[in-house]
């Protein structure tokens, strides 16, 4: 046998090979380029759009894996670029589970973790508790470093890790953090009251956020803008007495800030804090908003519905449930809707506002879903599990941007070395 035959079975040997592990092992199509399609904090962007253009499919009905906690889970999941989904529980343990549903590690606080965890390029994670620590792990799950003594209030907002690296988090007030756990700057509100509303950041670096303001009479809310120190830019007031500010605002790309309120109303504002219009609800809004390809706005509200506005405020649609919703939508490459709802589903819901699918569990949902890169979306439950959606097969795209480079180098070497057969040689 001649060497140049021997090193393209070789070839092909390598190849079957390499082909049956990335048939049983869809983490081997992970790519670092996957980092923008990720899904690494609450509403996934600084922008708190809630949605993934990066994904490379929509998710379907199918039941990939669950994973049970102890309690039951209000946080969100976040997805960092190797595929690794993180997670708060009220049994007071962050949990990082593996691609295929199996856990990771486990790290155990001394109280609830109902915020949402964010996760930097370098697999640093970020959280906070009940009891008011603000933790950062490294990604092996092994404490870097905990604060606990500025927060006098339960840490209830997501931390947001900005361009720069520092964290926003905030509690009774909003801090920025840096990686070494260093406090650069701190916001205090010249009335009592506590953040939940989890802040988004403009390109320019200006920060907006929910404050609950509190008195012995009563409560109100407020959206505030800061710039990329802390300094006060605007106030905006909810004119209406218990017009607390959960939700998260969302900004477009036009600079528009859009939130809900427990007024019932989704308000637009424009970028210097004038307002824009709002838009009534049959009840309270919970759930931050999230902003479709075409401007297109979708929050949910305690009525039971999720709501569609156009970006001049007129109702596009609106998609009943059978439960309040709390949740937050997530938006999928093709415009595909999910939400949760308290009558226990997770729903599908096409652009023009038609159901196109659901997943039972067995509790309230009041987590919001994520979207990974390969299109699993992952959610949590009140029954105490997390879940993920997906065919159990890795994504196609993925597999050939990995893999035939390889297959194409394989061959190239195997060509280079094959000598020259002489046919007229004895």
């Amino acid at each position: 046998m001649y060497q140049g035959e021997k090193v393209i079975q070789l070839s092909i040997f390598m190849v079957m090979i390499l082909l049956l592990l990335c048939s049983v092992s869809p983490s081997l199509v992970y790519s670092t380029e996957d980092i923008s399609s990720s899904w690494p904090m609450f509403r996934r962007d600084l922008a708190n759009t809630g949605r993934n253009d990066g994904a490379s499919q929509e998710a379907n009905d199918t039941v990939y894996w669950s994973f049970s906690t102890k309690d039951k889970i209000d946080s969100s999941p976040s997805v960092g670029h190797d595929g690794t989904v993180y997670i708060g529980s009220n049994d007071g343990s962050l949990y990082a589970i593996k691609p295929e549903g199996s856990l990771r590690w486990e790290f155990e606080t001394s109280s609830i973790i109902s915020s949402t965890p964010a996760v930097a390029d370098d697999g640093t994670v970020y959280f906070g508790t009940a009891d008011g620590r603000f933790y950062s792990l490294d990604s092996d799950g092994r404490e870097n470093w905990v604060i606990d003594e500025p927060f006098e209030d339960p840490i209830l907002s997501s931390p947001v890790i900005q361009e720069d690296g520092n964290v926003l988090i905030a509690s009774s007030e909003l801090y920025s953090i840096d990686p070494d756990g260093d406090i650069q700057w701190n916001y205090s509100h010249e009335f009592p009251g506590g953040v939940i509303s989890t802040p988004a950041v403009d390109g320019d670096g200006n920060i907006y956020f929910g404050y609950q303001v509190t008195f012995s009479w009563g409560t109100f809310g407020e959206l505030i803008a800061l710039d990329r120190r802390g300094n006060n830019l605007w106030n905006f007031t909810i004119p209406d007495a218990d017009g607390h500010i959960f939700s998260s605002p969302a900004l477009s790309e036009e600079g528009n800030i859009y939130f809900g309120s427990y007024n019932n109303k989704v308000y637009a504002l424009n970028s210097d804090g004038t307002e824009q219009w709002n838009y009534t609800t049959q009840n309270d809004i919970y759930s931050s908003p999230a902003i479709g390809e075409d401007g297109t706005i979708y929050v949910g509200s305690v009525d039971n519905r999720l709501h569609a506005l156009t970006p001049e405020g007129r109702r596009a649609w609106t998609f009943r449930t059978n439960g309040s919703i709390y949740s937050s939508p997530a938006i999928g490459p093709e415009g595909m809707i999910y939400i949760g709802s308290y009558d226990n589903h997770l729903y599908s819901i096409y652009p023009n506002g038609t159901e196109r699918w659901s997943v039972e569990t067995e509790g309230n949902i009041f987590s919001s879903p994520a979207l990974g890169h390969d299109g699993t979306l992952y959610f949590a439950s009140h029954d105490n599990d997390l879940y993920a959606l997906a065919e159990h097969k890795p994504d196609s795209r993925e597999f050939y941007r990995v893999v035939f480079p390889i297959i194409s180098s394989i061959m190239i070497i195997g060509l280079l070395f094959s000598p020259k057969r002489d046919d007229g040689s004895s």
